[in-house]
């Protein structure tokens, strides 16, 4: 039973590696590499089922179908296909042939707008001077733009956090930062927003301390700060 379970699993990380997502950016260029271990006599390639391209060396010119036919370049060496122009009806699975046996390798393409530059947006009632926190939304119209992630950063130099579209920010991290960013992320680009701008007092003392330069004005503060008097 054991050997049969191994056996399951193993067969099962074989399928799911061959499912390979492809996301693209609309109206870009897509290049699919299906990266075939020997050397290429024929070759087709299907786009959701159907030929888009077949070439046997020799006997079949290259030869391109379907309605994306014109957007289409095959290197015959590589079997390396591009797809010029990408739209979103391109969406589907592209499979590929060499020498009669079907890799076992599927192209699933997705398309997906770039992120836009996302707003840090404060979520007014939670935000006052002696709140204990102070709820921030890294905002922006992700539409169409695929699986996004969100990260925030503390500080200029501080790392990128990995958290949700909503931040609470805490009084403890009110003292001590000068400024904070958001980003948005997806498989094809990433936006960061404008820094929000904060500048206590004790703020000012610990980056003057520790990196012997003041980093914004009380000017500064007064407008941008996240925390409202």
């Amino acid at each position: 039973m054991e050997v049969q379970s191994a056996a399951m699993l193993l067969l099962l990380a074989l399928q799911a590696a061959a499912q390979e997502v492809k996301y693209f950016e609309i109206g870009g260029n897509l290049e699919l590499d299906p990266k075939p271990s020997e050397a290429i006599i024929a070759i087709t390639w299907k786009h959701k089922g159907n030929i888009a391209v077949e070439y046997i060396k020799d006997a079949v010119p290259l030869e391109y179908l379907g309605n994306i036919k014109g957007r289409l370049k095959l290197n015959v060496t590589t079997a390396i296909l591009t797809i010029s122009n990408m739209r979103k009806s391109d969406d589907g699975q592209f499979t590929v042939e060499v020498n009669n046996r079907v890799l076992p390798i599927r192209f699933n393409v997705v398309g997906v707008k770039s992120v836009p530059e996302p707003v840090l947006v404060l979520n007014n009632p939670t935000c006052y001077k002696n709140s204990d926190s102070c709820n921030l939304t890294c905002k922006g119209d992700i539409r169409d733009s695929g699986p996004v992630r969100y990260f925030w950063k503390l500080g200029e130099y501080g790392p990128w956090l990995k958290a949700e579209q909503d931040w609470m920010f805490t009084a403890m991290q009110k003292a001590l930062v000068e400024k904070i960013i958001c980003k948005i992320q997806n498989p094809i680009s990433e936006r960061e927003s404008g820094p929000l701008a904060g500048c206590s007092p004790r703020a000012r003392r610990f980056h003057e301390k520790f990196s012997g330069r003041k980093k914004c004005s009380q000017k500064d503060a007064k407008q941008n700060f996240p925390f409202k008097g």
